[in-house]
């Protein structure tokens, strides 16, 4: 099988897998630019989404931007769930903040009843009690430091990622590139006029322009292009890549360990979203293939 030509390249089923396998590499460097970067969590999500939006702009003509309240909605969530992850990483483990904020699925399980009128389906209650599972194990085991703050506001960031994963729903209509570029854009515009996010020195300056183009202008193309042919499920698996590799990289980079208990819950959490977008997906293969899709949004 193959598509029409992307960076020059004939795209065929294994190079659209090889894509997606480096833009989920990619993104997984996100923990150690922002242990790296001396700067706020807030400063760092302004010059990120700046430099992103400005990597992304010559992918940007002729493609079709969702209306305007869809967007404003959709940026005020981006900023929430950013913030909070890049505050979360920078208060606890870089694995702490990727595996909380990978809990995603289970607020779109939980809020889309209530959001979006579907039905609680019994399919999803296995993974669901899996996830809350590690989430206990990780927040039991992480007690006794100092890590509260960074937990909370991992939870948070997942929390806030679900809701973002429910509203992509409503803008379907609009293409992925121009909504991702909207958002980074907008949430620029949001944060510019506060001072004190302005206060970043030149190295993490050039660090922030490095990692918006190779943690997340990058990737998100990559990804793009592999979704032409892969399954939004199998792209899914394939992102699952990023809470593994994430903490990895801290650790051989950073020398920073995580704890047995975040191990524990992180696999635990993994396990979860295994089940959720892999043995439990043949069921009902159509809408699972549908969240899965969402799953493959970058953070």
């Amino acid at each position: 099988m193959t598509s029409p030509p992307a960076f020059g390249l004939r795209l065929t089923s294994r190079s659209a897998r090889i894509y997606l396998l480096l833009g989920a590499a990619l993104w997984s460097s996100g923990g150690f630019f922002i242990k790296e970067i001396d700067a706020g969590a807030l400063s760092i999500t302004f010059f990120r989404c700046l430099f992103a939006a400005l990597w992304l702009a010559p992918f940007v003509p002729r493609r079709t931007f969702p209306r305007p309240r869809d967007m404003a909605v959709s940026i005020v969530l981006f900023a929430l769930l950013l913030g909070l992850y890049v505050g979360a990483t920078k208060e606890t483990t870089a694995a702490n903040a990727i595996f909380l904020q990978y809990t995603a699925p289970i607020y779109v399980i939980a809020l889309a009843p209530a959001l979006l009128g579907e039905k609680l389906r019994g399919i999803d209650a296995l993974p669901f009690g899996v996830c809350l599972a590690g989430i206990l194990v990780l927040f039991v085991g992480n007690q006794g430091g100092g890590d509260a703050k960074g937990l909370w506001l991992g939870l948070g960031s997942g929390a806030f990622y679900g809701l973002f994963l429910l509203w992509l729903r409503r803008l379907r209509y609009a293409d992925p590139i121009a909504v991702t570029f909207g958002n980074c854009l907008g949430v620029a515009a949001l944060l510019a006029p506060l001072p004190w996010v302005w206060d970043v020195g030149a190295t993490d300056v050039s660090l922030l322009v490095l990692m918006a183009a190779v943690q997340f202008a990058l990737p998100y193309v990559l990804f793009t292009v592999g979704l032409k042919l892969v399954s939004g499920a199998e792209a899914s698996l394939i992102a699952l890549i990023e809470p593994v590799l994430n903490p990895i990289w801290v650790a051989l980079l950073l020398g920073e360990q995580p704890t047995a208990a975040t191990m524990a819950g992180g696999a635990v959490i993994l396990l979860g979203l295994l089940l959720r977008y892999a043995v439990l997906r043949p069921r009902e293969e159509r809408c699972l293939d549908a969240e899965a899709e969402e799953l493959a949004e970058p953070t």
